[in-house]
């Protein structure tokens, strides 16, 4: 993986990586273990990158018996990914389960046509229909939508926000804290996340 990213410079240990992440409000699902982190890669391998490498797999797809995400409050998010009908639905429960559900939408539709170059979202939020029209250009992500969830987030009530990290290539780590968790995930990460706008 080719982060394009200055590395934090030393190593920690795997259970620590948790333990501090977790006190960010970053947590591992309830049936995901250590040991299942293991199976996908070697504990060299999260070490050696501490904390970007965690995140990017706890945001991440996970495989065989669990599936899904192997954290609530992270996504590792490719941005090259829509190609079809389903997918920006798809961000938005997504960008639902990260805002610990401050954003309850429900009637999510979407509609994607790479060769008519059509594609939008539409939802509803506390009784309030939203329909956004997303830009086409072939399969990627139209960056405005995700700028568009961190607003409705802002207009909410809570202190919460989106947090976004590049990692240097065509994918990114987004999640969503407090401003105190996200000055302590900074601190105690060496990474470098910032307000989603």
């Amino acid at each position: 993986m080719n982060w394009g990213i200055k590395m934090p410079r030393k190593s920690s240990p795997l259970e620590e990586q948790i333990k501090t992440l977790a006190s960010c409000g970053i947590i591992l699902r309830d049936d995901v273990t250590i040991e299942h982190l293991l199976a996908m890669f070697s504990r060299e391998a999260y070490e050696n990158d501490p904390y970007r490498f965690l995140l990017t797999v706890m945001g991440g797809d996970l495989e065989e018996e669990l599936y899904g995400f192997a954290s609530n409050n992270i996504w590792h998010f490719d941005t090259e990914c829509i190609e079809d009908h389903g997918d920006y639905t798809s961000i938005a429960h997504r960008m639902n389960e990260l805002a610990g559900g401050e954003l309850r939408m429900d009637q999510i539709e979407d509609y994607v046509d790479i060769e008519e170059e059509t594609a939008w979202l539409s939802f509803k939020l506390k009784g309030r229909a939203f329909k956004w029209d997303a830009a086409v250009d072939n399969d990627w992500v139209d960056p405005t939508i995700l700028s568009r969830f961190a607003q409705l987030l802002a207009q909410q009530r809570t202190d919460k926000r989106f947090t976004y990290l590049d990692l240097g290539g065509q994918d990114c780590l987004i999640g969503c804290c407090t401003p105190r968790q996200l000055a302590s995930l900074n601190k105690n990460t060496g990474l470098n996340f910032e307000w989603l706008t």
